[in-house]
């Protein structure tokens, strides 16, 4: 047995290892500089728990990631091929192509609010497209630039670390890098499962902003976008969607339409016995998987704005009329704190007795429907009448029908600028709604329910039976900002 051998390949192996963790330790300050992109993608948190956690959590996190790759990559590697310049410059390569890999996945988050998966493919594919299809070149500069820099960096880091490794070793602060950065680990897990045990949505909320960090919950992203009341949640445990901060501020482009001569009547019934009166001698088609909020007055106000009731509170308060009204006469009729006009383009007419019946009767609709009989539940499903035989993919909410009507009849070009809802003579098959504390997201024919407190339930549009699906993390967070598009 050649022991002279051995020692000198035990020797290496050692001086191997040591460079690693300089290397690591390197790798996980340049990691923390990328990542703190994540830091300011979303608000900061509002207690000093909260930003606490963030700060921990951040450090202990990342450092756990990036030691992890060298334990899975380069470790390994320099145990089976204990040769020093290859191994630094294999590690520098792959190290180049982690921290690609994180800037990258910061760069998605920043823009679009979850990370790299391959649920998300479409969406980054999509992302990227449309960021080079701006500025084909410049995008092409900087993505290469960026890659040459932490190649750059991690060939500095690999050399240096090497050649100056014994002066490293006797560096003092090196006893204090492991438990700072250890305990930074330990603390942000503690400190979760007290949050997560005594409710502290602030803390909770941030389980989804570091990558492969803990899993996201409907209850996170609620809190993350703002959509909780975290006071009422502390108080009472009792979530209700926080729309009492809510701000709205309307387009300050003005609606394009081609023809404010064209003329479309809406009605609105109280209750299914009129709508049958009205309906007795008309030929209209039908939708069956038309869905209104079960509150009458988030019925309405969902049909004359043409944005969900999440803005229902701030719009009544600053007394502020529909945003598409400036440019389509419309008249409003018997509807509280909105006017009336005989000249009106567009009407809609909500009817609440057989007296209002006889008024209208002769009039033939564009859109009609009755409201909801019964509030057991946030969401009613039924049945909507038109004069056109439209199919659209998806479901149909209130705020679609004053959206198609802008749209079509009026000819209107920037409709999406003034509502959330889908022109249904398009093929649009995703939408976002609320009524009271139950968002409503839906793609095709698989529509989700979402409660204030986290719980989701997922069924068929049409058929109305359960699907067991998973909660779509990324087409939530993309229904949950289409939802605040109005807010500042």
């Amino acid at each position: 047995m050649n022991l002279s051998s051995q020692q000198a390949f035990s020797s290496k192996a050692a001086k191997l290892l040591s460079w690693g963790h300089w290397f690591t330790f390197a790798n996980i300050l340049f990691a923390l500089l990328v990542s703190s992109l994540y830091l300011v993608s979303d608000p900061m948190p509002m207690t000093f728990s909260g930003k606490m956690f963030l700060l921990l959590n951040w450090l202990g996190h990342i450092s756990f990631l990036t030691f992890l790759c060298f334990v899975l990559t380069i470790f390994p590697l320099s145990l089976i091929f204990p040769y020093p310049r290859h191994i630094r410059g294999m590690a520098a390569v792959i190290a180049t192509f982690t921290m690609s890999l994180l800037a990258l996945d910061a760069y998605v988050y920043f823009q679009l609010g979850y990370h790299l998966s391959p649920q998300v493919f479409e969406q980054i594919v999509s992302l990227i497209s449309d960021t080079i299809s701006t500025n084909p070149s410049l995008s092409l500069i900087i993505a290469g630039g960026i890659i040459i820099v932490i190649l750059f960096f991690e060939l500095i880091a690999s050399n240096f670390t090497w050649r100056h490794l014994t002066e490293l070793r006797q560096k003092p602060f090196r006893r204090y890098i492991s438990p700072i950065f250890i305990s930074a680990f330990v603390a942000s897990h503690l400190l979760h499962i007290w949050a997560d045990a005594n409710v502290k949505l602030d803390i909770t909320k941030q389980d989804n902003v570091l990558p492969l960090s803990y899993p996201t919950t409907a209850k996170s992203l609620l809190a993350r976008y703002q959509l909780v009341d975290l006071d009422e949640y502390n108080k009472a445990q009792k979530v209700t969607f926080a729309n009492d901060k809510v701000t709205y501020v309307a387009s300050n482009k003005p609606l394009q339409c081609n023809t404010t001569s064209a003329q479309a009547i809406v009605l609105v019934f109280d209750d299914h016995a009129l709508l049958a009166q009205y309906l007795s001698d008309k030929s209209l088609y039908t939708t069956e998987n038309f869905y209104q909020p079960a509150n009458p007055r988030e019925s309405l106000f969902n049909l004359v704005y043409g944005i969900p009731s999440y803005y229902q509170k701030v719009i009544r308060a600053q007394g502020v009329l529909p945003a598409w009204s400036n440019k389509v006469n419309a008249s409003f009729i018997n509807l509280p704190r909105l006017a009336e006009d005989d000249t009106a383009n567009l009407t809609v007419n909500y009817v609440k007795s057989e007296s209002e019946l006889a008024q209208i009767n002769s009039l033939e609709a564009d859109f009609a429907f009755a409201l909801a009989d019964n509030e057991d539940n946030a969401w009613s499903k039924s049945t909507l009448y038109m004069a056109e035989d439209i199919a659209p993919l998806g479901i149909i909410t209130p705020q679609d029908i004053i959206t198609s009507i802008l749209a079509n009849k009026f000819s209107c070009q920037n409709v999406q600028q003034f509502t959330l809802g889908n022109n249904l003579y398009n093929e649009n098959d995703t939408g976002v709604n609320i009524s009271g504390n139950t968002l409503l997201i839906y793609k095709k024919d698989k529509l989700t329910l979402l409660t204030s407190d986290g719980k989701h339930e997922t069924v068929s549009a049409q058929q109305g039976f359960a699907i067991d699906s998973d909660l779509e993390v990324p087409f939530l967070v993309e229904s949950l900002k289409k939802l605040k598009q109005f807010e500042q």
